[in-house]
């Protein structure tokens, strides 16, 4: 991170933007990591409306106005459905009513996305359908979040292995449906991040293969989704920046972050 090498952590700078960034504890409390999930699921839906109009739509700016208010009301209304822990990314009891919980959670923020208004006048049924492949990879990217890595030795076996095998199913499953559908964006993404899967299954003796299968599927899917909807970029970017600058005045870390190193 640059701001890493123009700032350092003994330099008096550092000092006083550590202790401004404790007052940003509170916000941390609301979960902000998770708004990457539930942002790619709601503009996956504008998307995937957008193409069933315009089929080859490519870089439009066009909802940039309408998607950034909503995307900032979809956020307030999830994170306080997260606060009061009505719903979350891992559970202890983790068991087929969590999946439902997430089925329904993905599809509202699909519809949501897709335009109430359109799906009420008659393309509920278009809506779902163009919904699966989508549902797939979430409950896909889901599971894996399910694997606990403090159980994860850093080399050696490797828990969880099955469910991996389950995951890379559903995210295979959802590329062939995507492409069925005559969807770019859900298939493309799918298919790219079939190979992360694939890896974790056939080679287990790493904890870094599991951590990877976390990081790069939700960055994927994010990326596909911007290329027609460029406006997300923005949100993405500023989340991204703002997490990585403050777990870094605040712990001296840099995260989020794509490199995973335990060599």
């Amino acid at each position: 991170m640059i701001i890493s090498r123009i700032i350092k952590p003994e330099s008096a700078v550092y000092k006083t933007l550590s202790t401004f960034s404790e007052k940003l504890d509170r916000l941390m409390k609301l979960k902000p990591l998770s708004w990457f999930a539930v942002w790619i699921m709601m503009t996956s839906g504008t998307s995937a409306q957008q193409a069933m109009s315009e089929r080859y739509i490519y870089w439009d700016m066009s909802l940039a106005g309408v998607g950034l208010i909503t995307l900032l009301i979809v956020t307030v209304i999830t994170t306080i459905i997260f606060k009061k822990e009505k719903i979350s990314f891992t559970n202890i009891d983790f068991n087929l009513i969590f999946i439902i919980q997430h089925i329904i959670f993905a599809l509202v923020l699909f519809i949501t996305g897709w335009g109430w208004l359109s799906w009420l006048n008659g393309d509920f049924f278009v809506t779902l359908k163009h919904f699966f492949p989508y549902g797939l990879v979430y409950i896909s990217v889901l599971l894996v979040y399910q694997i606990d890595l403090d159980l994860i030795p850093e080399k050696g076996y490797q828990p969880g292995k099955g469910l991996i095998a389950v995951c890379s199913l559903l995210v295979l499953a959802g590329a062939l449906i995507g492409i069925r559908f005559d969807d770019p964006v859900i298939s493309t993404a799918a298919a790219v991040i079939t190979p992360f899967y694939l890896i974790a299954i056939v080679f287990p003796e790493h904890k870094r293969h599991i951590e990877r299968v976390r990081i790069y599927p939700v960055f994927i899917a994010a990326m596909f989704v911007s290329v027609r909807l460029p406006w997300f970029l923005i949100p993405l970017a500023i989340l991204f920046f703002g997490l990585r600058t403050y777990h870094y005045f605040r712990y001296n870390i840099i995260f989020p972050t794509f490199a995973v190193d335990h060599d």
